[in-house]
């Protein structure tokens, strides 16, 4: 990210931890940090209803992987088991769908009990090794988003681009011999 970039979370509004709260207009949320597909995942719990992030998908695409920077299979199955812990009737929206094959319109929300029932990779019964175990081996599949490393500097930086260099042009670093 270069040496300009603060390290101290100043470039943010706010930044929150696990049970902090706040307000839109007057609608309490509370934060839930599920690290797991990144450190800083949060999921946002309204009234009975919880935005998940990144971190869950439709039961029948399963969760998020846990390859990127920071992420690890072990810590996103207990964040996901502890969204799977609240009552059964929760509604969950996620943060966005994919087409599994047999399925034709995108779709954006579930349940707890839909997913403790029917999640692909994180049903009720699913232990933590074998979660694990099938996170890593299918992520070791996957390649790396097109767009990770450049968005990854865009978020880190709460949105804002680079600062421009000597020469007046912004720049966004990419690796060229190693990823």
């Amino acid at each position: 990210a270069g040496t300009e970039f603060e390290r101290d979370g100043s470039q943010f509004d706010a930044l929150f931890k696990d049970g902090d709260t706040f307000t839109i207009g007057n609608v309490p949320v509370t934060v839930m940090h599920v690290p797991g597909h990144t450190p800083a995942c949060l999921a946002y719990v309204v009234g009975e209803a919880v935005f998940v992030g990144d971190t869950m998908f439709m039961p029948d695409y399963g969760t998020a992987r846990a390859d990127f920077p920071g992420g690890d299979a072990r810590t996103l199955f207990r964040s996901l088991r502890r969204i799977l812990a609240l009552p059964p009737e929760t509604r969950l929206f996620m943060c966005h769908d994919y087409l599994p094959k047999g399925r034709s319109e995108y779709v954006w929300e579930t349940t707890v009990a839909a997913e403790r029932e029917g999640n692909i990779h994180a049903h009720d019964g699913i232990t933590e090794d074998e979660f694990v175990a099938m996170r890593e081996a299918r992520d070791a599949t996957l390649d790396m988003p097109r767009l990770i490393l450049p968005s990854v500097q865009v978020n880190m930086r709460a949105g804002h681009l680079p600062p421009p260099d000597d020469n007046g042009i912004t720049y966004l670093k990419l690796p060229v011999n190693a990823v």
